[in-house]
């Protein structure tokens, strides 16, 4: 009986994933490697990984090491690819502006501090990009002050002042400790009661 059973058996095909010729991915300036999740995605694509790995790394060299930076890679059908390196994200520049390390963890919370101006001189930096090129600055301030909304960026319409700015990140930094802390404190509680 067990042989007809194992007779009925069929194998299942083995369907064939085609990737697209266009990968997307966030790559850290000068800091490619043949490690997941980089590698594995070019290796399906029939790329040479240790050679683009080498190209962009050598294209990122005048970014701050570990800048996250949008990549599109164009496969072509001979195994060749056109790399385009796009500006430092959105919210790594908003982040880094404000001297924030995170975005906000409640609704309400404010975890930094913008001026408009600030805001305009990312705008400027992003329209470089080829998908921002021909969008005029007022609407990339006005996306980048929707980003800051959901970062948890106020945006202010006057320059901001040193002294309030510093009473802001000092205080800002001290919420932030007692957070981080309180998370570490749930995760080491929730190590002791699962062993």
């Amino acid at each position: 009986m067990a042989s007809k059973g194992a007779a009925r058996v069929r194998k299942k095909e083995i369907v064939k994933v085609i990737h697209g010729a266009l990968l997307r991915t966030n790559i850290k300036a000068q800091m490619a490697s043949a490690a997941p999740p980089l590698g594995p995605q070019l290796g399906q694509r029939g790329l040479n990984v240790a050679n683009f790995c080498k190209e962009f790394n050598k294209e990122t060299g005048h970014f701050k090491q570990g800048v996250p930076l949008p990549t599109r890679i164009t496969v072509k059908p001979d195994r060749t690819y056109d790399l385009e390196i796009c500006t430092p994200t959105t919210t790594w520049l908003l982040k880094q502006a404000a001297g924030i390390g995170r975005g906000k963890a409640s609704k309400d919370e404010i975890v930094g501090k913008l001026s408009v101006k600030h805001l305009y001189e990312i705008a400027k930096v992003k329209s470089r990009d080829k998908a921002l090129q021909h969008v005029e600055l007022e609407h990339i301030c006005r996306m980048l002050i929707k980003t800051c909304r959901t970062l948890g960026i106020e945006v202010q319409y006057h320059d901001l002042n040193p002294d309030e700015l510093k009473e802001f990140l000092v205080a800002r930094k001290e919420k932030v400790d007692a957070q981080l802390k309180e998370l570490a404190d749930k995760k080491a509680a929730k190590m002791l009661r699962t062993t």
